[in-house]
């Protein structure tokens, strides 16, 4: 089923249909805490399911992505938007390497038939989309489950990149910003769970091995400041371009600075154009 690209800057036409389009609340369970979503539904009939896109969002998150969800909604995606424990009232402590479980559970419940069913999902097309950390968290999931159809971020954030190349105090600026959105053990157990991801290898620079056969999309920003696509990206996507695959992989820029604060209308779009692409290439 093509996606329907020109509704990103449009409503779709009113017609009469089986099942009108949705949000649905949603509650997952990622290690004992309950983590809370939402769930975006195209209308359609009744028993009709879409590739499904989840989306990350960034650290702590104020550059929310629920506009592009809703963009993505209207060409024909099922979208999944969720808060990481301790993130934006979900349960739990909030940890890098954490968010990474939680998607992992999001993913995990998606895929599920059951699940899938009820929201109209088509398991078997299941996308990553994540922005800045959401970016970081969206490349380590697509490492642990091979069964992602893809994954694209934009400006992601490499979070071990800092504190590998002696940078600890950008860093620990970075997330001392933040705490009074967040629920943490404490910003000691913060900064050392950034110690833990690298440690784990979780660097987006060192993604290749799992990942060099994955359909994957990069976006960088060229007037970013905070993860610059040349130290983000490019490391990794030099590895990728020097490999041969039959995967879809792409790389973009945009004129723009990290929250794509004036293109989120063409983000929304590029996204959508790479998901048709690859859905195309499977039929």
């Amino acid at each position: 089923m093509a996606l329907q690209i020109e509704n990103i800057e449009k409503d779709p036409l009113c017609c009469p249909q089986e099942r009108p389009a949705s949000l649905e609340s949603l509650t997952f369970s990622s290690h004992g805490c309950q983590v809370y979503g939402t769930a975006l539904i195209p209308g359609g009939a009744r028993d009709q399911t879409y590739p499904c896109v989840i989306i990350c969002h960034g650290f702590p998150g104020f550059a929310s992505t629920f506009d592009i969800a809703q963009n993505l909604r209207r060409t024909g995606l099922v979208v999944i938007s969720f808060s990481y424990r301790g993130n934006w009232g979900s349960q739990g402590n909030y940890t890098f390497s954490g968010a990474i479980d939680d998607a992992v559970c999001v993913a995990e419940w998606a895929h599920d038939e059951k699940n899938a069913a009820q929201y109209h999902i088509d398991k078997n097309n299941i996308f990553f989309i994540g922005h800045s950390m959401g970016g970081f968290v969206s490349i380590n999931v697509t490492r642990r489950l091979p069964w992602l159809k893809g994954t694209a971020v934009m400006s992601p954030y490499d979070l071990p990149y800092w504190p590998a190349h002696g940078l600890d105090a950008a860093m620990h600026e970075l997330i001392d910003s933040s705490l009074y959105v967040l629920h943490i053990e404490s910003p000691e157990a913060l900064y050392r769970n950034v110690v833990y991801c690298c440690q784990q290898g979780y660097g987006i620079s060192q993604a290749f091995e799992d990942i060099k056969d994955r359909n994957l999309y990069f976006i960088g920003a060229s007037q970013d400041d905070v993860a610059p696509a040349k130290t983000m990206i490019e490391p990794l996507w030099n590895q990728l371009s020097q490999h041969q695959t039959t995967a879809i992989q792409d790389y973009d820029t945009l004129p723009t600075e990290h929250a794509y604060n004036d293109v989120r209308l063409t983000v929304s779009r590029m996204f959508a154009q790479w998901i048709d692409k690859v859905l195309e290439a499977e039929t």
